[in-house]
């Protein structure tokens, strides 16, 4: 069993029409850890089938699992579990009726197949270069990067992202600006960001990816100082408007 929360780097989301109506949303993450015996597939198998009850749903949820990360964190853990929502005071409303809940449950549970650590990371995603209003991809590639500001600011984060959507191509669904809202290990306020890319198909991804490396480009002036990427498979669970 892996014990050990890490800062969560690198994080990527799927655009889709609930999240396409506003620019910024916020993200709920908890790092978890499959259980011996089963696979990612059977954790996405189980979290597909619950009852995801308007009452106290996020807009969207998924499943992010870790295929070639920088740091710790495929050491530690297996997949993060992501729930998006358009608001803080929607997120608000939904955790507080999910906790009011009462006890009981029904059928097959996440334990059964995985565990999850207690500590949770709230970050404030902002989008850019939305890709239609297509439903989400079940099963696709996402990739991402965490850079130091060094004295830029989020606005000037946020416009670097438009740039690379464009270097990528049409493969590209989405891009966005991650900012860190609460929890995971202390830094200093606004002194980094993570950027995220989301495909629309892990084919996709493939061509991009090609087409960037045939086309290496220069340095670009004033760039931010930015760690090794990493890669993540991300699976549908939930979306209120697929």
């Amino acid at each position: 069993m892996k014990f050990k929360l890490i800062i969560l780097l690198f994080l990527g989301v799927l655009t889709t029409p609930a999240l396409g109506q506003t620019n910024n949303v916020v993200e709920r993450n908890l790092a978890c850890n499959i259980t011996d015996g089963y696979t990612i597939n059977d954790v996405v198998e189980v979290m597909r089938g619950f009852e995801w009850s308007e009452e106290t749903a996020p807009i969207v949820v998924l499943v992010r699992e870790a295929i070639a990360v920088s740091g710790s964190f495929q050491t530690d853990w297996d997949f993060l579990a992501s729930f998006y929502y358009p608001s803080y005071a929607e997120m608000v409303e939904k955790r507080i009726a999910f906790r009011s809940r009462s006890g009981g449950t029904e059928g097959f549970q996440l334990s059964d197949v995985a565990s999850c650590g207690e500590e949770v990371r709230i970050n404030n995603v902002r989008f850019t270069g939305q890709n239609g209003d297509d439903p989400i991809p079940d099963v696709t590639v996402a990739i991402g990067t965490t850079c130091q500001l060094d004295g830029s600011t989020l606005a000037d984060a946020f416009s670097r992202a438009g740039n690379i959507g464009e270097f990528m191509g049409s493969n590209v669904r989405n891009v966005a600006v991650i900012s860190r809202g609460f929890g995971g290990p202390s830094i200093p306020m606004n002194s980094q960001v993570s950027y995220r890319v989301s495909f629309n198909s892990s084919e996709g991804f493939g061509e991009a990816m090609d087409t960037m490396q045939e086309n290496i480009s220069s340095p670009v002036e004033n760039a931010l100082s930015c760690n090794v990427g990493g890669m993540w498979a991300q699976y549908l669970i939930h979306s209120q408007n697929n």
